[in-house]
């Protein structure tokens, strides 16, 4: 197994990694949650699409320890810092990591919009609530019912739509880069 990360791959990794932190500006608050609707994870699913699991990982790794840890203002909303980390939707942070890296291994070997689809909706969406549910009940002191009104049922809609939007994206990105 070669370990080793080409040109080209370390490219496709840091558009990625630009693409996520720039999205991450097209946000807006809802009132009764602390979570955002948010662009960037359309662009996570994305990242998933167009890299490799082991590349989905390091590059949302490196985006939460750029934001994160380091400060900078790449999270939802252009906010930064450990706070935002272990606040009530640090929960999602965490879980874009793991959800991305699984719709990443279950994308298949071409690129298929329908395979995207269904990955994008049936994988990522459920784990990435799981990580809100979890930090929103924790943090907040809410019981998973309050949890569930605030970290999911406002979302579904838009994040279903945005798994579509990536994953028409994906297919056209691979295709034109030759999938690998």
């Amino acid at each position: 197994m070669n370990t080793q990360i080409t040109t080209r791959e370390l490219v496709k990794m840091a558009m990625c990694l630009a693409v996520i932190s720039v999205s991450a500006y097209i946000a807006f608050p809802l009132p009764f949650t602390p979570a955002m609707v948010v662009a960037s994870t359309a662009a996570m699913c994305l990242t998933a699409f167009v890299l490799t699991p082991r590349q989905t990982f390091i590059t949302l790794v490196a985006y939460l320890i750029l934001g994160g840890v380091a400060g900078l203002p790449i999270l939802p909303g252009g906010t930064g810092g450990l706070g935002r980390l272990l606040g009530p939707t640090g929960g999602f942070y965490f879980a874009w990591v793991i959800a991305y890296t699984v719709v990443s291994v279950f994308k298949g070997s071409n690129a298929n919009f329908k395979r995207y689809c269904l990955t994008g909706i049936f994988i990522s969406i459920p784990l990435v609530y799981v990580g809100g549910v979890i930090s929103m009940m924790m943090v907040m002191d809410i019981g998973i019912e309050a949890a569930i009104m605030q970290a999911v049922l406002p979302f579904i809609p838009g994040d279903v739509l945005k798994c579509i939007l990536a994953a028409f994206l994906g297919v056209r990105i691979n295709n034109a880069l030759g999938s690998e």
